[in-house]
């Protein structure tokens, strides 16, 4: 049998009973807060919404003051090979064209054009903004583009590339969007005026939404084509309210006869 308690032991007892209540009522709270803010603090780096359809980010009025490329009315500063590999490109547009039959365009032979030189290009893209990862559709070729946002880190080597379109990972930075893209094809042009990259050039992409516009700016890294990391100007494309993507399929058998009846009549070629 159990020996009675006497007044001192009962309070001791009272007081523990409390303490016990009072540490599982604060531990119930402090999980519930957890609860409720932990997601607003995980979801307020990503509070700003890209999705929609965008169109815009033309460029190269900057073209009479020396500039390269599309993406910046300033001089690329190229090294030696950067400077050769830009020379190498014979475009059909921009000021070093010529006539596109006498160019060595890869969409000429309806190659893919690539990430950078689609953003560049005025055609509309859509934005769909998932929990892990930002995906990207472009309606000049109707093809996509995923944007992990789940945490992980750039790779230093993807065997399996290199891609058109490159391997992207992003993060928020308040309410800019910073993506890292590498992997990327150097067969494909940075614009529709030739500039060239490399298979190892990184670029840093700075996505920004201010009500109905977005501002995008990039960063070129490659030691072995350029001197420096070189920025472009800010790129803006507008929302087009219920926007929906046209197909603009970038078919061989169509260039084919576009470049039979066309391009190749206008530079004096014979038809291939």
């Amino acid at each position: 049998m159990a020996k009675p308690c006497g007044l001192a032991e009962v309070e001791i007892v009272r007081r523990i009973d409390n303490w016990e209540s009072e540490m599982r009522n604060g531990i119930f709270i402090s999980v519930l807060a957890g609860a409720l803010f932990l997601p607003l603090a995980a979801t307020a780096q990503t509070a700003t919404d890209l999705s929609g359809v965008w169109t815009g980010g033309g460029g190269g009025a900057g073209a009479a003051g020396g500039a390269m490329s599309q993406w910046g009315a300033k001089p690329l500063p190229f090294t030696a090979a950067g400077l050769a590999k830009f020379n190498a490109n014979k475009p059909g547009k921009g000021p070093r064209q010529g006539p596109p039959a006498l160019g060595n365009d890869p969409i000429g032979d309806s190659n893919p054009p690539g990430l950078y030189r689609t953003l560049i290009y005025g055609r509309p893209f859509e934005f769909i903004q998932l929990k892990n990862k930002v995906i990207q559709i472009f309606e000049w070729g109707k093809v996509w583009r995923v944007i992990y946002t789940d945490g992980r880190k750039v790779p230093d080597q993807l065997p399996a590339g290199p891609y058109w379109y490159g391997y992207s990972v992003g993060k928020w930075e308040g309410d800019t969007l910073v993506v890292d893209t590498v992997a990327l094809d150097s067969r494909a042009w940075l614009d529709e005026w030739g500039t060239p990259f490399g298979d190892d050039t990184r670029v840093q992409e700075r996505w920004r939404r201010q009500d109905n516009n977005l501002e995008l700016t990039v960063k070129l890294t490659d030691p072995a084509l350029l001197k420096e990391p070189w920025i472009s100007d800010t790129k803006r494309y507008r929302l087009q309210p219920n926007g929906e993507l046209d197909e603009m399929i970038f078919a061989p058998i169509d260039e084919k006869e576009f470049n039979s009846r066309i391009r190749n009549p206008a530079a004096g070629v014979p038809s291939r």
